[in-house]
């Protein structure tokens, strides 16, 4: 590519970034239309194009901006009060703005396509005269002279005078009234320069040039891996010392490279606020868009992977979800439905959720198309809960529209939005309540480059598994875990604290012999949104970081497989899709089906919604206690020599923070708590306020599932009821009462 065409493809970059600004600004002056500083950035952003488009010789687009440019200035100055029928009109001049600069892109020619009708409709607005239902005019066999394509000698004229007006920049030149650019009369020369240096601070960078650049820290990272596995007995202090070095330029090169190939998720909302306004206006339902996290940073390809998905689940929203005006209003609602865009960071993840106000989904309907197409039974029906209900509608073939629930539909819709959601490693949720709205939540990494990893073996093969899907690892004495171990109806369950977790044989679903007589039980516990699953493994290994390779196309079909890494030792091994594990599983056995599965969900509820998950401790003297696990952050192990004192507290210095801790033997009298002489003390970690508090035990026995009955609750005491586990009555701790009781005192 030669300089006067990489040129011209980053001066339509830029207008492109552009666009998408001012249709954001056009939806919010239609919102706002007293709003003039909106209204000036519009006209000041516009008026910088059209004079682009000029000194480039872009004829067409300086025409097109040229005629919203004095309807605009006309409405700056408040000779014409903004209407409906103008901002309509404007918009269709974005809209052949970018089809202009789509030719451009494509041939560097401004295309065939004849915009007289609609620059002689922005004329009419100009003059105050009402507008017509103008239609753009795209002439494809137009032999249009007047479009030649772009000269090299134009590009190099322009970028020589934009140099010495600063037309790069549009904060440089400000527009006069009259519509000519000119200097800012109040120009800080020392304001000047910061922005001089701003400007020179950043750089674009081909994306093809980051992913090779990517492709290379991975190699370092492979290296720094062989490198430690090749010392790893060597007890040099030399070269010790220069496996730390290296493990730390390699984790730092690592994280900026990282941050070079993140950008705000905001690149990929720009184009939703003008969706949803073209949208409602369509199909007549009212609906504005409400962002929050836009400056949360993913990778770029995930950017360009989430787009569809997004957009797909909003145009939902708007035409399914959002109900008519007057409906709204019988509801007690407002004319205008909300819908709220969400994005944050969380455990390595980008949590993107999906809120409207409208009809929500009818539950009792999506049972019963799913029993008029026996996907379920009467009895399964009768036990799901809701949550369970809107699961059904990721089905593959759910033939039903998936918020208004009052006609079929051929499309895939949810299954379809899933499944791109999944390809990224992603998971797909959804939270709807009848008449109140939905709620989807998407959960995607950061990056798929490089990523943490669980090594476990099968055979005589390692493989690695995400350490994004892996809830936790259970290892144990081969003949107790068969104890553990039930068979229903010829499928494999492991009762993990009281609940059934199905279970799947790697082995099996690769082809291997499975060992019979193990002398010990690996099951990896995988969790898929809200449904987990135990993989039986023959040995677990280490977690580490690899690198992410791409499979060959022969290996695409195979859906367990999610790529391939390199290994210290060299050796190439897979890397195992948690949901074609589950996906293949469910096809080799024909056991554990789907409905199966949501069965054993179903019947998990059964007995009371308000079953919940407890921590079951010992406080000495034999005695048992329960914690709800609600309650619980993370449970810690602290030596004894790192306690210390602040005032009549009792502290450890905790992930950069001070957390005081509290003696729970002691306030309950069953042991001498802290002067004990162990060395090390089992911690509860409580979250109070933004701020971890430490709750000491003697050991920390179980996790199990329980109902806590409060009429055994002791009426003024540190007990809020009971309950029933193992055949034994448990007290159940109320951690509530006993921190405020403590930071009282601490007060």
């Amino acid at each position: 590519m030669d300089d006067e065409t990489s040129y011209l493809m980053e001066f339509l970059e830029e207008i492109s970034e552009t666009l998408n600004q001012l249709d954001r600004q056009f939806v919010l002056l239609e919102q706002n239309p007293s709003d003039e500083n909106c209204l000036a950035e519009i006209f000041r952003d516009l008026h910088t194009i059209k004079g682009s488009c000029g000194l480039l010789g872009l004829n067409k687009l300086e025409s097109i901006t040229h005629a919203g440019e004095n309807l605009l200035g006309l409405l700056r100055d408040g000779d014409l009060a903004l209407r409906p029928d103008m901002v309509n009109t404007l918009l269709e001049m974005m809209d052949a703005i970018r089809k202009t600069i789509s030719s451009l892109k494509k041939d560097s020619h401004e295309g065939h396509a004849d915009y007289s009708v609609l620059i002689e409709a922005l004329a009419q607005l100009e003059k105050g005269e009402p507008s017509q239902d103008n239609q753009l005019t795209d002439t494809q066999n137009l032999d249009d002279s007047n479009s030649p394509p772009v000269e090299a000698s134009l590009i190099t004229e322009f970028l020589e005078e934009a140099e010495e007006i600063g037309i790069a920049s549009s904060t440089a030149i400000s527009p006069a009234p009259g519509g000519a650019p000119t200097k800012e009369d109040n120009s800080n020369p020392a304001q000047d320069a910061k922005e001089d240096r701003s400007e020179g601070a950043n750089i674009r960078v081909d994306v093809e040039l980051l992913d090779s650049l990517m492709d290379l820290v991975g190699e370092v990272v492979l290296a720094r891996n062989q490198f430690s596995r090749i010392i790893q007995n060597n007890s040099d202090s030399t070269i010790q010392g220069a496996s730390v070095s290296l493990n730390r330029v390699t984790a730092e090169l690592q994280e900026v490279v990282m941050k070079a190939r993140m950008q705000p998720i905001k690149n990929v909302w720009g184009k939703l606020p003008r969706m949803v306004r073209d949208l409602s206006l369509t199909c007549g339902n009212k609906a504005h868009l409400e962002m929050e996290g836009q400056d949360s940073d993913l990778d770029k390809s995930l950017i360009t992977a989430i787009q569809d998905p997004l957009m797909s689940i909003i145009r939902n929203s708007i035409i399914h979800g959002i109900e008519p005006a007057e409906e709204r209003r019988s509801l007690g609602k407002a004319e205008e439905g909300t819908i709220k865009l969400q994005a944050y960071n969380q455990g390595g993840q980008v949590h993107i959720e999906i809120q409207d106000d409208g009809r929500g989904i009818d539950f009792q309907a999506v049972k019963n198309q799913a029993l008029d197409e026996k996907r379920i039974t009467s009895d399964q029906a009768e036990h799901l809960s809701d949550k369970d209900s809107g699961k059904l509608l990721f089905m593959k073939g759910f033939a039903i529209t998936q918020h208004s629930l009052m006609k079929p539909t051929k499309g895939q819709g949810l299954t379809q939005t899933r499944e791109l959601i999944e390809k990224i490693g992603g998971t797909l949720d959804i939270d709807a309540q009848s008449g109140q709205g939905t709620n989807l939540k998407i959960k995607i990494p950061l990056t798929l480059s490089i990523i943490p990893a669980l090594i476990i073996s099968s055979g005589p093969n390692r493989f690695a598994i995400p350490q994004i899907n892996i809830k936790e690892l259970i290892r144990m004495d081969g003949e107790k875990g068969l104890q553990r171990t039930e068979e229903i109806e010829g499928s494999k369950f492991y009762r993990l604290r009281e609940n059934l977790l199905p279970l799947i044989q790697l082995n099996q679903i690769l082809g291997h012999d499975i060992q019979k007589n193990s002398s010990e039980l690996n099951i990896v516990v995988l969790q898929i949104d809200d449904t987990q699953f135990g993989l039986l493994v023959d040995k677990i290994h280490n977690t580490q970081e690899i690198v992410v390779k791409t499979l060959e196309k022969q290996l695409n079909n195979i859906k367990v497989y999610n790529g391939a890494t390199i290994m210290g030792d060299g050796e190439i091994i897979l890397i195992l899709e948690v949901m074609g594990l589950a996906q293949n599983a469910q096809i080799l056995s024909g056991k554990v089906s789907q409905n199966t599965l949501i069965e054993s969900a179903s019947s998990s509820l059964k007995g009371d919604e308000e079953t919940q998950e407890m921590v079951i401790v010992s406080l000495g003297n034999n005695r048992r206690m329960a914690i709800r696990l609600s309650d619980v952050v993370r449970l810690e192990e602290v030596k004894r020599s790192d306690l210390e004192s602040s005032g009549k507290e009792c502290v450890v210095q905790y992930r950069n923070e001070i957390m005081p801790l509290i003696d729970i033997p002691k306030i309950f009298h069953s042991a001498e708590g802290l002067q004990k002489a162990d060395d090390t003390l089992n911690v509860v970690v409580h979250i109070h306020e933004g701020k971890s508090l430490g709750l000491i035990v003697e050991k920390i026995l179980d996790i199990v599932q329980g109902k806590i009955n409060n009429k055994r609750a002791i009426e003024g005491s540190n007990i809020m009821g009971n309950i029933i586990t193992n055949n034994s009555v448990i007290d159940t701790i109320n951690i509530k009462r006993i921190v405020q009781n403590f930071l009282k005192f601490a007060g």
